[in-house]
């Protein structure tokens, strides 16, 4: 998880256009699995977590990633407070709900 600080405005704005930007080239990696972002525009400060298969795919991935992710930061005016790892022993998503099914109509708009 990366940490990152400063005065970025419409910080989630930015954080969705350096997704974009970013995820193709992420997924060249070996080993990555996602992304999220949390940002505190009150704080000036987001987190950005990159998921990883193994530790080992996250450290051979480690370096490039680095490089990329200071010059992104220094390019809107944000600084990298810091870096942690951590491991996701328990990781639930739930898909989506299923759509709503409307019910079949007859020519007079009468339910069938």
């Amino acid at each position: 998880m990366s940490i990152v600080a400063g005065p970025a405005l419409g910080m989630a704005d930015y954080a969705r256009m350096a997704q974009e930007a970013i995820e193709g080239w992420l997924r060249g990696y070996e080993g990555y699995r996602g992304l999220l972002v949390f940002t505190d525009e009150g704080g000036q400060r987001a987190r950005i977590i990159t998921l990883w298969d193994t530790a080992e795919a996250e450290l051979s991935s480690r370096q490039g990633r680095s490089a990329m992710r200071d010059r992104v930061a220094a390019g809107v005016g944000m600084v990298i407070e810091g870096v942690e790892l951590y491991d996701v022993p328990v990781c639930e998503l739930l898909p989506d709900p299923p759509a709503e099914i409307e019910p079949a109509q007859d020519s007079m708009g009468d339910a069938v």
